[in-house]
């Protein structure tokens, strides 16, 4: 197998998922974008930067590039299309310092930005803990939400696990 080039990303999104209107996320299908193809499409089509130069950018070849977007416009369109979410995590990049990341712990309320070259911290530099979220959604899926909603339907399968349990 070829060594992945991890692309180079100076832009992180500022929310994690994109859904239609008044279905619930829980009952749709999901597009995973990563970060990668996202600047992809940042760079081509958002700041109509030539492929050329967008690839210097991303430290790949002309033909990775292109490969990642198109990649990248088909799940997109295809989300569009057929009504499904799109979910914007994961991939295998370098963020190049450009953009600002903070980072919130739950438990001691700490907030933080990490350097641009370290990786995504797993625990908080003040407490320790592991419940760490990025502000405004990590990338990942994970997002800190004050009122911690849920789908119905989660918490109605959660109550009836719950009940299970409880009976055994």
């Amino acid at each position: 197998m070829v060594n992945r080039v991890k692309r180079r990303v100076s832009c992180f999104p500022k929310a994690t998922y994109y859904k239609p209107r008044e279905i619930p996320l829980c009952c749709l299908e999901i597009a995973n974008l990563s970060i990668e193809e996202l600047e992809a499409i940042r760079l081509c089509d958002l700041l109509q930067i030539e492929q050329n130069e967008a690839a210097d950018r991303m430290g790949v070849s002309r033909k990775t590039f292109w490969n990642d977007l198109q990649k990248a416009r088909q799940k997109v369109a295809d989300a569009l299309v057929n009504g499904k979410a799109i979910e914007i995590s994961g991939g295998e990049y370098v963020n190049t310092g450009e953009c600002k990341v903070n980072f919130l712990c739950k438990e001691c309320d700490h907030v933080w930005e990490p350097g641009f070259d370290q990786d995504r911290p797993t625990s908080c530099p003040n407490c320790g803990s592991g419940l760490i979220f990025r502000l405004g959604g990590d990338g990942r899926g994970k997002r800190f939400i004050e009122n911690n909603y849920c789908c119905p339907k989660e918490k109605e399968s959660s109550r009836n696990t719950g009940e299970e349990s409880k009976k055994k």
